[in-house]
């Protein structure tokens, strides 16, 4: 029967060293990032009818707390917290496995522009789908992949598109000359309008006034180069509807009815210049390369028609297929023009100087689908164009959905990439490999992929860690107890020792 003590409170001995041990290790690890505590479980072990003693306890097995632990600021950018479920995805770099998951979002660049956590792991996610995207809407791949910091923005991308998202005033007076007769009569403009605002020399009569609204945005060429490109906003007049077939080429027919709708017209002139250093100012450098009037134009004009409830419904220019305008006439007859939908293609403009000549044309779509004439005033809700000089990566910034936004020193700041996280059916089953890392197991089940905010996946606070979740009071409190159990256990063999000399010494 002693032994059977013996080797009882031995069990309770060894157990309860187990128990210190695990406790140990989470007191040892209260301060790591990403740590999750971990528990020993104890179990009975029995043998035999129900009305035996029992042969002693055993460690089942050690679970860890995968509960959130506490997130703390910290004010350096490439420091990302999870707020919730999942693991961040990386590459191992000992290609032992295909890739590690962590909870430890201390991240840095490498050398090689590379994101990767302090011991050279790369970071996983999704990479900018750079022909589907644009600077307001990007979109990513759905190929898991390392994050590449350093390859964008190394050359210059000629403007291509240029979006005016603009409300011009619809209680503006007519600008473009005294006499609006020829705008009740659908025309696009005859010389007193066109020709003012394509040759003001040559007009009659000239125009001599201002636009009722300008705007500039820096556009680039092939080289990286910057001109200043300047876009006015001219009210031209009302043009009533009602009109019945047959229709001219130039009707306003918008919604197919076989009659013509009420609009406003508005011209739309635009020139590129670049800045003299010596004078101080901005003159013009551009040359339209379409120039169908073949006077070697600076300007570019377009025509855009709104509806009566404010709807830009279309944009028209001059057609260079016309014969009479290539053959150099006035462009002032419908004939002439183009309806182009809600944007301007094709225009290309030729750089016409010494520093920046070298140069491609810069050829540009130019995109009004997002304008309005409303009445009350002038409202720039957004004018952007998609080209860039070259430049070096200064910062990031991390949205809570994972979304990576990088930061270059030519002002230019866009979406790069996307953070993927991973998450397991049996979070305790993954292969702890030591640094707060873990492989997949058979038994966890393969990585449930998404990105943050999706799909029951956590966030992503930027700036912020999240720090071990070990509760220091309570781990003192089981060390106590699991003492305690180790103590009574030696205290039985002590006992169990005395009950068998006091027998030998009978």
């Amino acid at each position: 029967m002693g032994a059977n003590f013996d080797l009882n409170a031995l069990s309770g001995i060894n157990a309860a060293s187990s128990g210190l041990a695990v406790i140990s290790n989470n007191l040892a690890n209260s301060q790591s990032v990403g740590f999750k505590s971990s528990r020993t479980e104890f179990a009975d072990i029995f043998s035999g009818s129900q009305n035996s003693a029992g042969s002693g306890v055993r460690v089942e097995g050690i679970t860890q707390d995968f509960t959130q632990g506490s997130i703390s600021g910290t004010g350096r950018e490439l420091d990302m917290a999870l707020d919730g479920e999942g693991f961040f995805i990386l590459a191992d770099q000992t290609g032992k496995y295909d890739n590690i998951y962590s909870r430890n979002g201390s991240f840095k660049l490498d050398q090689d522009g590379l994101l990767t956590d302090q011991t050279g792991n790369q970071v996983q996610g999704y990479a900018l789908n750079a022909t589907k995207s644009t600077d307001s809407t990007p979109v990513f791949g759905t190929t898991l992949g390392s994050i590449d910091l350093d390859a964008l923005n190394k050359t210059p991308n000629s403007t291509s598109e240029m979006t005016f998202d603009i409300n011009v005033d619809g209680q503006e007076a007519y600008n473009l000359s005294s006499d609006n007769a020829s705008v009740a009569t659908g025309t696009v403009g005859t010389p007193g309008h066109l020709g003012a605002l394509l040759d003001p020399a040559n007009a009659s009569p000239p125009y001599e006034g201002f636009p009722d609204f300008s705007t500039n945005k820096i556009v680039h060429d092939s080289l990286g180069g910057e001109h200043r490109m300047t876009t006015d906003f001219y009210k031209r007049g009302v043009v009533d509807g009602g009109a019945t077939a047959p229709l001219p080429a130039s009707a306003s027919d918008f919604d197919g009815d076989g009659t013509t709708d009420k609009y406003t017209s508005w011209m739309v002139q635009t020139t590129v210049q670049d800045y003299d250093e010596v004078s101080g100012t901005w003159s013009p450098s551009g040359v339209d390369a379409n120039d169908i009037i073949g006077t070697n134009n600076s300007a570019v004009l377009r025509e855009l028609r709104f509806d009566d409830k404010g709807v830009l419904q279309q944009v028209r220019e001059p057609n260079s297929t016309d014969p009479a305008a290539v053959a150099g006439a006035a462009v002032d007859a419908d004939l002439d023009w183009t309806d182009t939908g809600t944007t301007a293609p094709g225009m290309k403009w030729l750089i016409n100087n010494p520093i920046t000549g070298g140069a491609d044309p810069i050829s540009m779509t130019s995109d009004y689908e997002q304008m309005t004439e409303y009445s009350g005033s002038y409202d720039i809700r957004g004018v952007t164009q998609n080209g860039y000089a070259i430049g070096d990566l200064v910062g990031l910034a991390t949205g809570k959905d994972g979304t990576i936004e990088a930061r270059y020193s030519n002002g230019r700041s866009v979406a790069v990439a996307q953070l993927v996280i991973a998450n397991f059916t049996d979070n305790n089953a993954m292969e702890k490999l030591g640094g707060q890392a873990y492989a997949q197991s058979y038994d966890s089940g393969p990585a449930q992929l998404g990105t943050p905010e999706t799909n029951g996946m956590g966030s992503i606070v930027e700036g912020s860690l999240e720090y071990s979740n070990v509760d220091t009071t309570a781990e003192l409190v089981n060390m106590i107890q699991i003492q305690r159990t180790y103590q009574a256990s030696a205290q039985v063999i002590s006992t169990s020792q005395t009950l068998t000399q006091t027998i030998l010494n009978l």
